[in-house]
C-alpha cells in the first residue's frame, strides 16, 4: 500500500506541465529482484531467500544564485517482513539547504531514517537484526580570512532507536550531539594544512549511560596532480565514560572510566573521466548503539569505470573492526572486555543503460562477519538485478 501511495504522488509530480522556475524534480523509480544465501547472517539455520522490492528516488531541488535546498526522499518496499535481515525495507528522507555569499557558506542538513540494524551497523550480538529509527540534523559554517585561510565550525546531532523485543537489551538508543571548529591553511597550490577539533557528549537514552569525548588533530591535503588527492589526518581523542547503578529505583551512584585512544585516517582519491578511485582507513571513537563510544577501525575502497555510453562498473568495499564496550553487573568493560566485530561490506556493480532513461545493474555482494566473545560468525552472499527508469529533469 505503501509503495502504491508513492507511485501515485511520483507520477502526479512527473506528468505536471512544466514552468520556468527554480523548483524542479528529477524521479527515478524501479524494480529489483535478489537472491540471498544468508541474509540473517545466521551461523547456524542458515537459509536463502528471494526477494522482489520497488525502489523509489525523488529529488525535489530548488536552485537559485545564492540558495540551493533539496528534498530526497529513497525508499525500498519488499515482500520481506520486519527488519531481521539483509533484505530488509527502509525508507530515508534527506534534506538540505546550502547559503552562499563572497566570504563562505552556510549549509544544513536533517535526516529521517527508517531501516535495519542488521545492514547499517553491521553485526550486532549472533546476526540479530531489529528495526533502527534515526534523527539527524547538521550545521556547516564556513568563512574565509583570505584567500588562504578559511575556519570552519560543524555541529551535528542523532538520535537512534532501536525496536527490540523486551527481552533483549544488546543494543542501547542513544543521543550523540558533537560539534568542532576547522582552521585550514593553504600552504601553497598544492599543499594545505588543517587543525581539527571535535567535542562530543553520547547518553543512552535510559540515562544509564553517557560519554563526554574530545578530540585533536592536525590534517595535511596534498595535490599529487590533477587527477590525484591525498589527505591525512590524525591526532588523539579521549572519552570520560558515566555509568549509574540503581537499586530498583534508588541511585547508588556512578561508576566512573576513561577511555583514551589516537585517531588517524588518510585517504587517496582519483577523479578522472573513465576511472575513479577512493581507498582509505581511519580510527575513530563512534557511536554504534552500545553503552559508550566504541573504537572503530575501517578501510574503504570505492572505484568506479566507464567503458562507453552504455556499460559502466563500480566496486566497493568496507572492512570494519569495532571494539564496543559493555555494561555487565554494574561495571565497565573497556580495556579488556567487550566485543569485538569484524565486518565485511564488498559489492560488485555492472551497469548496462538500455536507453538514455532505462538502465539494468546487475549487483554481486558478499557479507561477512565475525563477533565475540563468545566467538561466533555468519556470511552471506547474494545477487541482484535492477531495473531502473530515470525520468528528465521536471521544472514545477
Amino acid at each position: 500500500m505503501k509503495a502504491r501511495l508513492l507511485l501515485i504522488m511520483a507520477s502526479a509530480l512527473i506528468v505536471r506541465p512544466a514552468a520556468a522556475g527554480p523548483w524542479n524534480i528529477e524521479p527515478r523509480l524501479g524494480a529489483s529482484v535478489d537472491y540471498e544465501t544468508n541474509p540473517a547472517l545466521h551461523e547456524f539455520d542458515t537459509r536463502a531467500e528471494e526477494h522482489v522490492a520497488a525502489l523509489i528516488y525523488l529529488p525535489l531541488r530548488y536552485d537559485a544564485d545564492a540558495v540551493e535546498f533539496s528534498l530526497i526522499p529513497n525508499a525500498r518496499f519488499s515482500n520481506s517482513q520486519g527488519y531481521s535481515t539483509l533484505a530488509s525495507n527502509f525508507v530515508h528522507i534527506d534534506s538540505s539547504a546550502v547559503f552562499v555569499n563572497e566570504r563562505g557558506s552556510t549549509t544544513l542538513q536533517a535526516g529521517l531514517a527508517r531501516d535495519s540494524s542488521l545492514y547499517y551497523l553491521g553485526a550486532t550480538l549472533n546476526g540479530a537484526g531489529v528495526r533502527r529509527d534515526t534523527a539527524t540534523t547538521a550545521i556547516d559554517w564556513t568563512h574565509f580570512f583570505t584567500e588562504r585561510a578559511q575556519v570552519q565550525l560543524d555541529g551535528s546531532w542523532a538520535q537512534v532507536r532501536y525496536a527490540q523485543p523486551a527481552n533483549d537489551n544488546f543494543l542501547t538508543d542513544y543521543r550523540y550531539p558533537n560539534a568542532g571548529p576547522t582552521f585550514s591553511y593553504a600552504v601553497d597550490e598544492r599543499d594545505t594544512l588543517k587543525v581539527i577539533g571535535n567535542a562530543g557528549f553520547y547518553q543512552s537514552l535510559d540515562g544509564r549511560t553517557s560519554s563526554k569525548s574530545q578530540t585533536v588533530q592536525l590534517a595535511f591535503v596534498r595535490q599529487l596532480s590533477e587527477l590525484w588527492t591525498l589527505s591525512s589526518a590524525a591526532g588523539y581523542s579521549k572519552s570520560a565514560n558515566i555509568e549509574k547503578i540503581f537499586y530498583g529505583p534508588i541511585l547508588l551512584g556512578d561508576i566512573n572510566s576513561t577511555q583514551n585512544s589516537t585517531v588517524y585516517s588518510a585517504n587517496l582519491n582519483r577523479q578522472g573521466e573513465t576511472f575513479g578511485l577512493n581507498a582509505g582507513f581511519a580510527r575513530a571513537l563512534q557511536p554504534t548503539g552500545f553503552s559508550y563510544l566504541s573504537r572503530q577501525d575501517s578501510v574503504t575502497l570505492n572505484g568506479t569505470y566507464t567503458r562507453s555510453e552504455r556499460w559502466d562498473f563500480s566496486l566497493s568495499a568496507a572492512w570494519q573492526k569495532t571494539r564496543n564496550p559493555l555494561v555487565s553487573a554494574g561495571v565497565a568493560q573497556l580495556g579488556g572486555g567487550g566485543v569485538t566485530v569484524r565486518y565485511l561490506n564488498a559489492q560488485a556493480t555492472a551497469n548496462w543503460h538500455w536507453t538514455e532513461l532505462w538502465v539494468v545493474s546487475l549487483h554481486a555482494t558478499r557479507i561477512m562477519e565475525q563477533y565475540g566473545p563468545p566467538a561466533a560468525s555468519g556470511a552471506s552472499s547474494g545477487v541482484s538485478l535492477d531495473l531502473t527508469r530515470q525520468f528528465l529533469r521536471t521544472e514545477l
